[in-house]
């Protein structure tokens, strides 16, 4: 009796898992979003290989993601977004399947949970709200002289709008002033940059989906301006500065996945907690050529820490 209620259990799991569809809709193609879509990827593969994957990627066009959520909606059994403006889409247009967002920085400003842990609704998932006063405390550290910080960014991000105002708020305490570079387009933020450039002192880069698909143009920009940036991204920083403090975006990625295959599995989804990214997926970059070539100098203890040197 108990073998026949065995295969009873694994032949109804079976059917329920057979035919699956998942669909990841992606912002825009960048190494830190890629790796989080690998990472998704993997849990699944590894959970059932008969899962089908559909990955769409908008080419940070938010027009797209409109079109993606409409797709999904009909296509697919459950939907991974990755980026707020992906997430927004799919909340728009998806009201009778699970979605579970990754890489939003402010999921309840972004109007996608009324508040972090269990809601109701159809939608979960992770935020990747960045350490901004831990940011700000290593400009002050390592640049003590900085007045003026740049924050470059596109204002039609909310988790951008969200962060600046973080990094503004935090900037009290440490007597920073904050100016704004922005812009919807890359070429909007390079004309932002020149024009205010020489009003700054250093300048921070946080999630931005613009900012991170044009790094290696930026990170030239800096450079030939011999301007000091620190990152809340490792992929963003390697491109563009001498530091970067920032998640592991593939660990994000298996996270995400983990929680939907709970989901697959039978988890409601208003059972399943919006949770932000736990601390210790946060890694350090630091650029020891870069760093020299700006004069700064990179406490010997903090060199110990990072998980990556370039020499």
């Amino acid at each position: 009796m108990k073998k026949m209620f065995g295969l009873i259990i694994v032949l109804v799991f079976s059917v329920f898992v057979l035919g699956v569809k998942v669909g990841i809709t992606q912002i825009v193609d960048h190494p830190a979003l890629n790796a989080l879509t690998q990472g998704v990827i993997d849990v699944l593969n590894s959970f059932d290989s008969s899962v089908e994957i559909e990955i769409q990627n908008a080419q940070g066009v938010f027009q797209n993601t409109i079109n993606i959520a409409k797709k999904f909606k009909t296509d697919v059994d459950f939907i991974v977004a990755v980026s707020t403006p992906s997430a927004q889409s799919c909340q728009t247009e998806i009201k009778d399947k699970p979605i579970i967002f990754s890489a939003v920085t402010d999921p309840v400003s972004a109007g996608l949970v009324s508040h972090m842990g269990k809601n109701s609704g159809n939608i979960t998932g992770i935020s990747d709200m960045l350490p901004v006063g831990v940011h700000l405390g290593l400009i002050k550290k390592l640049i003590p002289t900085a007045k003026k910080i740049g924050i470059v960014y596109n204002p039609g991000e909310s988790n951008s709008v969200a962060l600046a105002e973080l990094t503004k708020s935090y900037s009290k305490s440490l007597d920073f002033e904050i100016v704004d570079m922005t812009g919807s387009n890359v070429n909007e933020l390079i004309t932002a940059y020149n024009s205010k450039r020489d009003l700054v002192d250093t300048v921070y880069l946080f999630t931005d989906n613009l900012v991170a698909s044009s790094g290696e143009i930026l990170g030239k920009l800096f450079e030939k301006d011999n301007m000091p940036v620190i990152a809340g991204d490792i992929s963003i920083a390697k491109s563009t500065s001498f530091i970067g403090f920032g998640f592991d975006y593939y660990k994000l990625g298996t996270e995400t996945g983990k929680m939907l295959v709970e989901i697959i599995k039978g988890k409601k989804v208003q059972d399943t907690e919006s949770q932000f990214m736990s601390s210790d997926s946060l890694s350090l970059f630091i650029n020891m050529k870069k760093a020299k070539n700006l004069g700064i100098n990179i406490p010997a203890e903090l060199i110990k820490k990072a998980d990556e040197v370039v020499e």
